[in-house]
């Protein structure tokens, strides 16, 4: 039986790692059981950023609201993690397109993995065929 799928969230030195919205690890993990076979850990994990524990783990989430300044640990392991096929879910919590969390972190980004790093997937891009079907790209953001 494979491992189970664990929500690690990434606990880095700058910013507000732990502010989130409590209810976004929740409804994931819900999804994963509702709509998959996938075994689930409940518990969610805290992982530091330059832990060699992240190692252990093929997805993790990073969030927050402020400056985001990766130490030379944290950047190294991040961008060894990322290249080594490690997923990592990132959210802006305040969904502040120009915010400083979304300008800070795709500056490292751009230290991590040089420029043009972050790309916008195409809507005809597979990872919206993968299990639900969305034929015109992902689903429009609802206002709050």
């Amino acid at each position: 039986m494979p491992a189970p799928f664990t929500f690690v969230r990434l606990q880095y030195r700058s910013g507000d790692w732990d502010s989130v919205d409590e209810r976004m690890p929740t409804n994931l993990l819900h999804s994963l059981i509702q709509y998959t076979t996938v075994p689930v850990n409940q518990k969610e994990k805290v992982v530091a950023l330059d832990s060699p524990d992240l190692f252990s783990y093929p997805f993790c989430y990073l969030s927050g609201h402020r400056l985001v300044q990766f130490s030379a640990a944290e950047k190294q392991n991040f961008t060894q993690y990322v290249r080594n096929g490690g997923f990592v879910f990132v959210d802006d919590c305040n969904h502040d397109i120009d915010g400083l969390f979304a300008r800070s972190f795709e500056e490292q980004m751009r230290q991590c993995f040089g420029a043009g790093a972050l790309k916008k997937i195409a809507k005809t891009h597979p990872i919206y065929k993968s299990f639900f079907t969305f034929k015109d790209g992902p689903p429009p953001r609802l206002s709050s």
